[in-house]
């Protein structure tokens, strides 16, 4: 598993990085160019000065107006020289002192231009060959550029932590528009909390359209499994239904037997009726399907109690918990361990049975559930057979446990407990806890 967030941040600071760096060298690339051009000029124009200044003396000697040069070319290594050489006659700069200069050859209107490491100076070099009054005059002016380095090297000190910078705003930036555009996202877990726990379905408007198949494939699987177990539950009825009436043959058929054959086939009859009426009604008990929504007592315990009451109008069932609770388990489940313990209740009640769910936080966090009637109850010793015999508890006394074994099986799966005990109004009293699921 990976982080979305995590990818496309790494990512753009990659690109970033890559951008920026190559931005840095096309920019430095591009200084150089610009500087070398400028002084290329700079050293061409002083070029055009130098003939301009340049004499040829009446005995054949060439000399050059002092007074007409920059002050640069007089100072010692001051980073500005040049040299002329006229036939066998070389002019330098007093800026060269005592430095030889390996003059080009070049052709009548050839320029050339290189550079050259000098000690600790950059030369950027100009060489030009013209003709004047007749004679090849070739021409080598040269400028120290290695300030004008120092000053790029500078520059791009400078441009690197603006890069620098600029890439720590657009990480920022895109941190928040990637905050920004996962919150929605961040929605998903609640939202789809409150589709299983209240049915309250996801409003697609609220929703990035790029998550919008996501949502709907949520909700066809959703109701896809809701219609195959609400399928599973009706064939059920249905068949329980169906083998009402073949048993009914069977029960025309036992009593024309002679008494003696007649009871034990009676015993087999009513076992598979009791079967029959308990799963018709577990069907009533759950209702609607809705697997993996959770239990909302405000909602769902008052319709269970109707159904309870409708099979056993004479019965009255008071219920005690919090207003607004919510249970953190699977609505289906839950209904038809409350519609279990109920039925049972109502079925060995005098008149009234009472059913208590708090929430309790010590010593264990999670639920507790207690149902108790007003009947005959058990015995001490049938009370401790239902304990020990635990997982067929339907078969632990005679009347008591109709769907006591579904309980167990359900409370069983939650790591929850079930136990019994004697109940104050004088019948059973069944007691549930089940744990806060991690």
């Amino acid at each position: 598993m990976y982080s979305l967030k995590g990818y496309l941040t790494r990512n753009l600071l990659i690109t970033l990085t890559f951008a920026m760096v190559l931005l840095l060298y096309f920019l430095y690339q591009g200084i150089q160019i610009l500087t070398q051009d400028f002084v290329a000029s700079r050293l061409q124009h002083d070029a055009d000065s130098l003939i301009s200044a340049l004499n040829n003396h009446p005995d054949g000697t060439w000399a050059i107006t002092t007074d007409r040069l920059p002050n640069v070319y007089h100072r010692v290594n001051s980073g500005h020289y040049f040299a002329i050489q006229i036939g066998e006659q070389t002019l330098c700069s007093r800026s060269l002192f005592d430095h030889n200069v390996n003059m080009p050859k070049l052709t009548a209107g050839e320029h050339h231009q290189a550079t050259d490491f000098v000690g600790k100076e950059h030369w950027l070099m100009f060489s030009q060959a013209v003709i004047k009054d007749d004679q090849l005059v070739t021409l080598w002016v040269t400028e120290d550029i290695s300030e004008l380095e120092q000053t790029q090297v500078q520059f791009l000190a400078f441009a690197s932590a603006a890069v620098l910078l600029t890439i720590v705003i657009l990480l920022m930036s895109q941190y928040q528009l990637l905050k920004r555009g996962f919150k929605p996202l961040e929605q998903m877990p609640e939202a789809i909390r409150q589709m299983r726990t209240q049915g309250q379905e996801i409003n697609p408007d609220q929703m990035p359209s790029e998550i919008i198949p996501l949502i709907e494939e949520i909700d066809r699987l959703v109701n896809q499994l809701g219609q195959r177990v609400q399928r599973s539950r009706n064939a059920l009825g249905n068949l329980a239904h169906e083998m009402k009436r073949p048993l009914q043959g069977l029960q025309s058929y036992l009593e024309s037997l002679p008494p003696e054959q007649r009871s034990e086939g009676s015993k087999v009859l009513a076992n598979l009726h009791h079967i029959i009426e308990r799963e018709l009604k577990r069907t009533k008990i759950v209702g609607m399907s809705t697997p993996g929504r959770y239990t909302v007592l405000d909602d769902d315990l008052a319709p269970l109690i109707q159904v309870m009451q409708r099979i056993y109008p004479d019965r009255i069932i008071n219920s005690h918990y919090a207003s607004g609770l919510v249970m953190p388990f699977d609505r289906d489940d839950l209904l038809e361990l409350l519609g279990n313990l109920l039925d049972n209740a109502c079925k060995h009640s005098r008149k009234n049975i009472e059913i208590r769910i708090v929430h309790q936080t010590a010593p264990t966090a999670g639920y507790g559930i207690i149902v108790s009637d007003d009947g005959e109850g058990v015995s001490d010793a049938a009370l401790s057979i239902i304990i020990e015999r635990g997982i067929r508890l339907d078969e632990s006394i005679q009347g008591h446990g109709l769907g006591l074994s579904i309980c167990k099986d359900i409370v069983d799966s939650y790591q929850g407990e079930l136990s019994f005990s004697h109940a104050q109004q004088g019948g059973l009293e069944a007691s549930v806890f089940l744990p806060i699921p991690s």
